[in-house]
C-alpha cells in the first residue's frame, strides 16, 4: 500500500521534475564545455556530469535526445546497471540514439551484470527473475561478446575494461578515471574487500569506429 502511494505521488510530481531538469540542463549547457551524460542514475550525482533518469530522458526515444542534443552533441555517457533492464529492441534504439547524438570522439561506458561470472550464486542473483535486488525487472544477462555485438552493428568498437571471459577467468583494468565512476566493480564494491572478485560488473567502453 505504501509503495503504491509513493508511486502515485511520484507520478504527480513528474511534470515538475521534468521542468526542473530542463532548467538545470540549460544551466549545465552554458557552464560546461563538454556534455557528459549519466543515464538511469536516479539520485546519483557526479561533478561535471548531467544526471538523468527515465522521467527526464528516455534513452529509447529519439524525441527525448532531440530535445537536449540538437545544438551540441554528447562527449561521454555513463550507464551503470541500466541496460539489463531494457529489451533488446530498446537497447538497439538506445545505441542508435547514442550514435546519432554524440560526437566522433565519444566514450560510452556501460556497466552491467556479467553473465560469465564464475560464481553460480552471483548468476542466480543477477539473472532475469533472479534472487537479487532488482533482478525481477532484468531482461538480459550479457557477456562481453553479446553486448559488444549489439554496439558493433551501430558502428562502435569495444574496449573491455572489466569482464569474465569464456573460461571464467577474471580481467580488469578499471580505475576511477574521467570516463565515469562505476560503483559495482572490483575496486569500489565493498563486497570485494577480501581481495576476491565477489561482485564485479561487465564494463565496456565503446567508441565510434
Amino acid at each position: 500500500m505504501y509503495k503504491k502511494f509513493k508511486q502515485f505521488i511520484y507520478r504527480l510530481l513528474i511534470p515538475f521534475i521534468k521542468l526542473y531538469k530542463y532548467l538545470t540542463w540549460l544551466i549545465y549547457l552554458n557552464t560546461h564545455e563538454e556534455i557528459n551524460l549519466v543515464v538511469g542514475a536516479g539520485l546519483t550525482k557526479f561533478k561535471g556530469w548531467f544526471v538523468t533518469d527515465i522521467s527526464t530522458l528516455d534513452i529509447t526515444k529519439e524525441s527525448d535526445f532531440n530535445k537536449y542534443f540538437t545544438k551540441r552533441k554528447i562527449n561521454k555517457v555513463l550507464a551503470e546497471h541500466v541496460f539489463e533492464h531494457l529489451t533488446i529492441e530498446e537497447i538497439k534504439k538506445t545505441v542508435s540514439n547514442f550514435h546519432k547524438y554524440s560526437n566522433e570522439s565519444v566514450n560510452i561506458r556501460i556497466a552491467v551484470p556479467d553473465g560469465f561470472h564464475a560464481d553460480k550464486n552471483y548468476i542466480e542473483s543477477v539473472k532475469p527473475g533472479g534472487a537479487g535486488e532488482g533482478a525481477d525487472d532484468h531482461k538480459n544477462l550479457f557477456t562481453y561478446k553479446s553486448l559488444s555485438e549489439i554496439f558493433a552493428k551501430y558502428g562502435f568498437k569495444s574496449d573491455l575494461i572489466e569482464y569474465w571471459d569464456d573460461n571464467h577467468n577474471f580481467h580488469t583494468k578499471y580505475f576511477n578515471d574521467n570516463n565515469g565512476f562505476v560503483e559495482r566493480c572490483m575496486i569500489n564494491d565493498s563486497r570485494n574487500k577480501n581481495g576476491k572478485p565477489n561482485y564485479t560488473s561487465l564494463i565496456i567502453d565503446f567508441t565510434k569506429e
